[in-house]
């Protein structure tokens, strides 16, 4: 994330989306050097892909996800955690969400929206790392070390 202007964003999380995002996140430090070295840049980052792919796009990822596990959480209770996000990320997650309504009549949350985001970037984490992602860890450090490349 750049320096510039961040505003609160409250998300409500299911926990195994919050569980998968932190795992992802975790992944992408080791495996893509171009992620984020922040948690809240990684998220911004998928709200910002997803919100620049086609409502039809976004339409197709969601139904190819509705049953993921992540999803589903018999045992701990969804939460609402803000996020200091780019204010031009959520002005992109704004028009996408008015895109999808206009052009396929799909009525989103933001917290939804970013539900459909993380798993989709998580997917692609996944994909990339070549095995199941880690498991989330109990608390993120603001800064965690990446993997340094190879020289």
């Amino acid at each position: 994330m750049t320096s510039q202007t961040a505003i609160p964003v409250g998300i409500y999380w299911k926990p195994g989306v919050w569980d998968l995002a932190r795992s992802a996140y975790v992944a992408d430090l080791d495996t893509d050097p171009e992620s984020p070295g922040s948690f809240v840049g990684w998220l911004a980052q998928a709200l910002e892909l997803h919100a620049r792919r086609s409502p039809q796009q976004r339409a197709e990822l969601a139904a190819a996800g509705e049953n993921h596990p992540a999803l589903v959480s018999v045992t701990r209770k969804s939460f609402n955690k803000k996020h200091d996000l780019p204010a031009s990320t959520m002005e992109t997650v704004e028009d996408a969400l008015v895109a999808d309504r206009q052009e396929l009549g799909r009525m989103l949350a933001r917290s939804a929206f970013a539900q459909e985001a993380v798993i989709a970037a998580a997917e692609h984490s996944r994909r990339r790392l070549g095995r199941e992602l880690p498991p989330p860890p109990q608390k993120l450090s603001n800064r965690p070390p990446r993997r340094r490349p190879t020289t």
